[in-house]
């Protein structure tokens, strides 16, 4: 029987950031979800974008993921650094996913920070991620 390792990686990638200490003297949390009294600095676990890749014999995945990091303080400076944290985190060890293998994992190299739309909104880094997955 055939299973996407999205919800398993998901729980993999929320507990590497969650439990990453530098990362979280800088930010007030990890979220699936958040609502309009979240404070800031944070980070949520974005859009994972599954495709499968299929042998005869096997069954794997290519899941590109983006994280997204938010900040209200003026200027870039905030969300750099958590993007840099964020980027030792995902990188510091292998990846353990239950009930998968992490056969490749990568940093993509298009991450960015976009600037507020108008007076009020934060500011958004963007880290996007790719992990390649076999069961």
């Amino acid at each position: 029987m055939i299973q996407t390792a999205l919800w398993p990686l998901q729980q993999a990638i929320y507990k590497r950031l969650a439990n990453d200490i530098a990362l979280n003297k800088k930010v007030t949390g990890v979220y699936d979800y958040v609502t309009k009294e979240t404070p800031f600095p944070y980070m949520t676990i974005g859009e994972p974008n599954m495709s499968p890749f299929e042998t005869k014999t096997s069954y794997s995945e290519n899941i590109p993921w983006a994280l997204h990091c938010y900040s209200m303080n003026p200027g870039k400076r905030e969300v750099m650094e958590i993007l840099n944290l964020m980027i030792k985190a995902m990188t510091k060890e292998s990846w353990i996913v239950e009930g998968f293998q992490v056969i490749k994992f990568n940093i993509e190299p298009n991450m960015k920070v976009i600037p507020p739309a108008d007076v009020g909104f934060p500011y958004q880094g963007v880290l996007n991620v790719r992990f390649y997955i076999g069961k």
